[in-house]
C-alpha cells in the first residue's frame, strides 16, 4: 500500500511540474520591426512574458542594442539583400518572399501558435513594407494578429509620412488586417501609473499594454474577429493605467479622464466599433460586477456616439489588494478620410516623383522589370518561364507570399515589350 501510494504521489508532482511548464510555452508572440520598437521594449526587456522577434535593416545594429544575458527569439536584419531600404516599394519584394521569420516559428518547442502582436514603426522602408506582408504571412499560417503600428509624429519629414501612409493604404487592402493606430506625438506625451504606483512616461506605456494584452490570451482573437464582422481594420485606442477606483469614484470619471489624451486624435462622434478590455482586482468583483461595467460604458459611449456594437471582454482579474483599475478601449469605424486627406496632401509631391521614375503605379502597385530570354528553345520549357518577384496592391486586397511562376499569359499580369526587356505590371496573389 505504501509503494502504491508512493507512486500515486510522484504522478501526481510530475503532472503538476507539467501544468506548471504550459505558460512557458507561448500561445502569443511578439515582433517588433524597427529601432523605435526594438528600443522600446528592450527599455524593459523583462516586462513580457513572450521574447520577441526583432526586424530591422541591421541585425548587427539589433546585436548592438540587446542587453547582456538577453536572448531574443529570432533576429532578421536586410543588410545582405543588397537592397535600398529608404522606401518601401525597395523593401517589399524581399520581405515579401523572405521565409525565415515563419520558419523560425516552426523550429520553437511551443504549443500551437494562435495569435501575434506586431509592434512597428511604419515611417521607414522596412517597418512600412514588413506590416501588411507579415499579416499576410500570420493569416496564411492560421495565426490571428493585431498591429500596433505607431505613425510618424507632425515634424518628421514627408519621406517618412509618405512610408507611413503607403503601409496603411496596403494594410486596408489586406484581408486579416487589424490595425492599431498610435501616434507617435500622443505617445511621447503620455502620463500615467502602473499597479505599483510607479510613474508611466511617454513611450514606456507600450510596454504596458504590450503585457497587458498577453494577460489576455483572447484579445486577438476576438478583435480581429469584431473587425472581420464589421469590415473594420483601423482602430484608435484610449487608456488609462492602474487609476484608483476610491479615488475617481465611478467608470465614468475613468472613461473621461482615457478620452482627454488618446493615443491617436480621432473623431469619436464618428466610431461605430467599441471593444474594451479591463484589469482589476478580484477583490471588486462584487463591488463592479460586470452587468454593472457593461451598463456604465454602454450608457457613456450612448452620449458621445451611435455604435453598432460594444464588445466589453471578461476583465482581467489579479489577487493584488488594491483598488487600481487598467481600462483600454479600441475604437473603430472612425472617419479616418480627413486622416488620409492630410497624409495624402504631405506625401503626393514623392508619390508622383515615384511613379513618374516607374516605381510605383498611381494606385501604389509596384512595376517590375523582367529580362526577357533572347532566344527561347521551348514556348513551355523552364528556360522559357517568367518569374514576377513579389508587388505591393491595393486591388487585391493581398499580399504575395511566394514568386509566381507563368507558363501562359494571365489575365491579371499587363506587359508592355521593348527591345531590351518586359515591364510587367503584378496584381497581387497569395497563392489562397
Amino acid at each position: 500500500m505504501r509503494d502504491g501510494k508512493n507512486t500515486f504521489n510522484i504522478l501526481s508532482s510530475i503532472e503538476k511540474h507539467i501544468e506548471s511548464l504550459k505558460p512557458l510555452l507561448p500561445k502569443q508572440l511578439i515582433v517588433c520591426i524597427g529601432e523605435y520598437p526594438i528600443k522600446t521594449v528592450l527599455k524593459q526587456p523583462t516586462a513580457n512574458s513572450a521574447l520577441p522577434i526583432f526586424i530591422e535593416k541591421s541585425s548587427e545594429d539589433i546585436y548592438k542594442w540587446i542587453p547582456h544575458n538577453y536572448t531574443p527569439q529570432f533576429v532578421r536584419g536586410f543588410e545582405d539583400e543588397d537592397i535600398d531600404t529608404h522606401f518601401w516599394y525597395d523593401v517589399l519584394p524581399a520581405i515579401a518572399k523572405d521565409s525565415t521569420i515563419i520558419e523560425s516559428l516552426k523550429n520553437k518547442p511551443t504549443e500551437k501558435l494562435r495569435s501575434a502582436l506586431i509592434f512597428a514603426s511604419v515611417w521607414d522602408g522596412v517597418g512600412s513594407a514588413a506590416v501588411p506582408s507579415l499579416t499576410s504571412k500570420f493569416r496564411n499560417q492560421n495565426i490571428d494578429s493585431l498591429s500596433m503600428v505607431v505613425l510618424p509624429s507632425k515634424i518628421q519629414p514627408a519621406d517618412a509620412h509618405f512610408n507611413a501612409y503607403a503601409s496603411l493604404q496596403m494594410c486596408l487592402s489586406t484581408k486579416g488586417s487589424t490595425v492599431l493606430l498610435l501616434g507617435r506625438d500622443e505617445l511621447e506625451t503620455f502620463e500615467g501609473l502602473d499597479r505599483e504606483g510607479t510613474p508611466i512616461k511617454g513611450k514606456e506605456v507600450v510596454n504596458y499594454l504590450l503585457s497587458l494584452f498577453l494577460a489576455k490570451e483572447l484579445l486577438v482573437p476576438e478583435i480581429t474577429e469584431l473587425a472581420r464582422t464589421f469590415d473594420i481594420k483601423m482602430f484608435g485606442v484610449a487608456t488609462v493605467t492602474a487609476v484608483s477606483y476610491r479615488v475617481y469614484g465611478s467608470l465614468k470619471n475613468m472613461l473621461n479622464v482615457a478620452l482627454l489624451k488618446p493615443l491617436l486624435s480621432f473623431e469619436l462622434s464618428k466610431a461605430s466599433l467599441l471593444y474594451v478590455l479591463l484589469r482589476m482586482p478580484s477583490n471588486l468583483k462584487e463591488q463592479i460586477p460586470r452587468t454593472e461595467i457593461e451598463l456604465a460604458i454602454t450608457m457613456w459611449f450612448k452620449e458621445k456616439t451611435s455604435l453598432q456594437s460594444i464588445h466589453i471582454t471578461e476583465p482581467i482579474y489579479t489577487e493584488d489588494m488594491s483598488d487600481r483599475i487598467d481600462m483600454v478601449l479600441f475604437i473603430g469605424g472612425f472617419d479616418i478620410n480627413n486622416m488620409f486627406g492630410a497624409q495624402d496632401t504631405k506625401v503626393q509631391k514623392l508619390k508622383n516623383s515615384a511613379v513618374e521614375k516607374g516605381y510605383i503605379t498611381k494606385d501604389w502597385q509596384l512595376l517590375l522589370k523582367v529580362d526577357e530570354p533572347k532566344e527561347p528553345k521551348n514556348p513551355t520549357s523552364s528556360e522559357n518561364q517568367i518569374t514576377t518577384k513579389p508587388s505591393a496592391s491595393t486591388e487585391q486586397n493581398q499580399l504575395i507570399e511566394e514568386p509566381q511562376t507563368i507558363n501562359k499569359p494571365d489575365p491579371t499580369i499587363e506587359t508592355t515589350t521593348d527591345s531590351a526587356q518586359t515591364t510587367t505590371k503584378a496584381k497581387v496573389k497569395t497563392g489562397e
